[in-house]
């Protein structure tokens, strides 16, 4: 006889303190990657390779970790599940990364962090489109909010001084479309399919995407200095496997809205690292439209119609 499952229990006090830790240490984590990055695009490697060997290694890690923890027997999946996980690791691994990573090569690695979070503006708008959610009041507002900020922080308001080419623009903003996709394309099997398992299949189909890409410029790997590889070994490792495990450990103690709140501070240590041991600009706009836009993300979490936390596709990270 099949016992029925007890229902969740609230967790306490310490169990959502070490929820709050569990994420901003993932987002702190994320925050570092386009400082790293920079150091490996001044050393020759190629954006396509980085995010080739960091997606396969990644991958390689993710499937360790099943392995050693809950088998690999949860990589089972139905062929219907298929057809959103392929879309999942090609656009939401593949095309993100190659988008991101290239924004951050091409712009400054605050504001490559702040396009990102153009996201759940993206996600708001995707998920009232094809997943019929409700918009609300509260998200249209974290719409103007997201975009307004958007605005300030690359300079749209004198068209003769923009922070970034309109090309770099568009690429970042398509990051932060394609990052959105992952909760879109992750929804649907989110609810029977474990987070580790999703990871391990849309960091699979996004390896394949990503090494195409990456056959002409592989050779940037070759020859560096030993704390390259260590570099590389570490954007795989900790900023893949580690922090996706930091981030699934904290949502499963604290609400969606709330991690998502918890998760600004990603952009906050990317701005803080690029100001600091990158000596990028930082100005009061540039500032107010940072608020602006972390200020939409929030919002967009914790209006009307925002997912509850055990059905939302945990997100991979930048």
């Amino acid at each position: 006889m099949r016992m029925m499952s007890r229902p969740r229990q609230k967790p306490s006090a310490g169990g959502r303190l070490l929820g709050v830790l569990a994420v901003a240490a993932a987002a702190s984590i994320w925050g570092t990657l386009g400082y790293f990055a920079k150091l490996l695009y001044a050393e020759g490697v190629s954006f396509e390779a980085l995010v080739a060997f960091r997606a396969v290694v990644g991958w390689v890690a993710v499937l360790v970790f099943l392995a050693l923890t809950r088998g690999l027997w949860q990589l089972r999946v139905a062929r219907r599940d298929l057809v959103f996980l392929a879309p999942l690791g090609l656009v939401g691994i593949g095309a993100f990364y190659l988008l991101y990573f290239f924004t951050v090569r091409e712009s400054e690695v605050g504001t490559a962090s702040i396009l990102l979070y153009s996201s759940p503006a993206f996600v708001t708008l995707l998920a009232w489109a094809f997943l019929r959610e409700p918009l609300g009041v509260l998200r249209v507002v974290a719409l103007g909010l997201t975009f307004a900020g958007i605005g300030l922080v690359v300079g749209a308001y004198d068209l003769g001084t923009l922070e970034v080419t309109p090309f770099v623009l568009l690429t970042g903003l398509l990051a932060g479309l394609t990052y959105g996709m992952y909760s879109i394309f992750g929804k649907p099997v989110a609810g029977h399919l474990g987070p580790a398992a999703i990871l391990s299949y849309a960091l699979g189909f996004g390896a394949v995407l990503l090494v195409a890409f990456a056959l002409p410029t592989l050779g940037t790997l070759v020859g560096l200095p030993l704390w390259c590889y260590a570099l590389l070994l570490m954007l795989a490792v900790v900023h893949t496997a580690l922090a996706f495990a930091l981030y699934t450990f904290g949502l499963r103690r604290l609400e969606a809205g709330r991690a998502a709140i918890v998760a600004t501070v990603e952009p906050v240590v990317a701005g803080a690292l690029g100001v600091l041991l990158l000596g990028e600009d930082l100005t009061a706009l540039k500032v107010l439209g940072a608020l602006l836009v972390l200020s939409g993300a929030a919002l967009a979490q914790v209006g009307p119609g925002a997912p509850a936390a055990p059905k939302k596709a945990p997100d991979a990270g930048p």
